[in-house]
């Protein structure tokens, strides 16, 4: 692995962490500093010299990630809907959701919480199996998938089988592969732990969607 790279990345990441504190209030700046980690497809992105759509920000405490979104919802938000809230917090789009926290680029994720090895374990494919906590970049899987461009899946996934054949065709559109022992996996998986009500939900809207809309597009 090119650790001049690798150290290029780890900085980035580390200013990108920077800039997010400085725009949250006073009070959670500290706390989140020292219980977060970014972890996902930014380092992959940055890895390929491709600019991050947004950095994901995971949180280890509950507790503090109940008191981060009780504050946006409750003093930052503009418009409180059933599902979403948000509006424009110090000139960056907000929203809120039961998932995140998002101001502009940066998305606080407050639904799966927990160390790396609990919340990155659980992500749906190997090349997103990455975090930067404290000043490294650290894996559960293998640092070649950083450099590959075929999507392999990680089997030990436990949640939203649905989602993760869905987020498939966003890899292929971005110039990813897949080959059909990968796919075999994720639909095998979700022959063995069936449809959730959210996911048979989710397959009727897109029943729904116009015909142009392709696995690829």
């Amino acid at each position: 692995m090119n650790k001049a790279k690798m150290k290029y990345i780890s900085n980035r990441l580390a200013f990108e962490k920077e800039q997010l504190i400085c725009l949250l209030p006073e009070e959670f700046k500290k706390t989140f500093k020292d219980l977060s980690y970014i972890a996902g497809g930014c380092i992959y992105s940055i890895f390929q010299n491709q600019e991050p759509k947004d950095f994901d920000f995971f949180l280890t405490d509950e507790t503090f990630a109940m008191s981060l979104r009780r504050h946006f919802i409750d003093n930052e938000s503009g418009y409180h809907g059933k599902d979403i809230s948000g509006g424009t917090y110090r000139g960056y789009p907000l929203t809120i959701t039961e998932n995140a926290i998002s101001i502009g680029k940066y998305q606080i994720i407050t639904r799966w919480i927990g160390q790396p090895e609990e919340v990155v374990k659980e992500f749906d494919f190997k090349h997103l199996q990455f975090y930067h906590a404290g000043n490294e970049i650290e894996t559960l899987t293998q640092f070649d998938f950083l450099d590959s461009k075929d999507l392999r899946y990680n089997e030990d996934r436990a949640r939203d089988i649905c989602g993760s054949v869905f987020r498939s065709s966003k890899f292929v559109a971005r110039g990813m592969k897949i080959s059909q022992k990968e796919m075999a996996k994720m639909l095998l998986r979700l022959r063995n732990v069936g449809f959730s009500e959210k996911e048979v939900e989710t397959l009727i809207a897109c029943r729904e969607k116009s015909e142009t809309d392709h696995f690829g597009s």
